[in-house]
């Protein structure tokens, strides 16, 4: 995207804010991987705090704050009742930050797919601070970005691509577009746990959603998702928890396309660091 604004001789911009971290963990077994990526992104020298929101209630709370002890100067743990998935608990962590933190910041926002569903290495997460500290108070959105061929239509917004959710850092200016608002509670009721596509789909889904989502989910395709399988009565219920999913993610972005965001797409590694990258140096283990 072209730089909007003017920098100073250094690089940096004047406008400078605290940067935070809300992560939401469901996986027993991802823990720790997680807990070591938010270490280094907790290192960074403007990092303050980290909420740890416990979508699982197997995961202790007193668990959660051994694991995550040193990942931030001040630590956080939240429990949440898994409403609105990892959106819900993403809003729940970014009410508390809201409460405690009057003055404007930039938050980070990570689930524990990360490093475990998704594959990531220290010179994206170099990459995603050189992005933050370049972008902060341009009202931008930062992490891996995902495009479709075709415009998808969500609840009368456009759009063709999104900012994957398990991983991306927006500044103050890019929340209070959206009113500090990342979940949307009344997206559930596009879609219902049907075995059936012609009811899975509620009567809001757009044709072009619908194909979408059809493709990503049930389709043999191997650009679909990983869990990807037909439509049935057996994972109906989990099928439609994965798209309302799919919908927030989409319509989060929409949003905040609609409001001039700027997407930023970290730069891309080196050809000499993807090569460490492959021989599994500077990668999570």
């Amino acid at each position: 995207m072209r730089d909007r604004f003017q920098m100073d001789s250094k690089g940096d911009r004047s406008v400078k804010e605290d940067l935070h971290m809300i992560v939401v963990v469901y996986y027993p077994a991802y823990l720790r991987k997680i807990a070591q990526i938010i270490e280094v992104l907790g290192g960074w020298q403007e990092m303050k705090s980290l909420r740890v929101v416990v979508n699982n209630p197997a995961i202790s709370e007193k668990h959660a704050e051994s694991v995550f002890l040193n990942a931030a100067p001040t630590v956080k743990i939240i429990r949440h009742d898994n409403e609105g998935l990892e959106f819900g608990a993403y809003q729940r962590g970014l009410n508390d930050l809201r409460a405690s933190i009057p003055d404007r910041f930039t938050c980070l926002f990570a689930n524990d797919t990360v490093g475990t569903h998704q594959p990531i290495d220290r010179f994206f997460l170099r990459n995603l601070h050189g992005a933050v500290r370049t972008y902060m108070g341009t009202k931008f959105i930062s992490g891996r970005i995902d495009s479709a061929v075709r415009q998808v239509e969500v609840n009368h917004l456009l759009g063709t691509r999104w900012v994957r959710s398990n991983l991306f850092v927006m500044d103050d200016a890019a929340l209070k577009s959206i009113n500090h608002m990342i979940y949307v509670p009344e997206l559930n009721a596009y879609i219902n746990d049907s075995p059936e596509e012609d009811t899975f789909f509620g009567p809001a889904v757009a044709h072009s959603l619908r194909l979408h989502i059809s493709g990503w989910l049930f389709s043999t395709n191997p650009e679909a998702w990983y869990k990807a399988e037909p439509l049935s009565v057996k994972n109906c219920a989990s099928m439609a928890n994965k798209a309302r999913c799919v919908l927030q993610e989409l319509f989060f972005s929409m949003r905040l396309a609609h409001f001039d965001t700027g997407f930023v797409q970290p730069k891309p590694l080196t050809v000499t660091e993807k090569i460490a990258v492959r021989a599994g140096f500077k990668k999570f283990s």
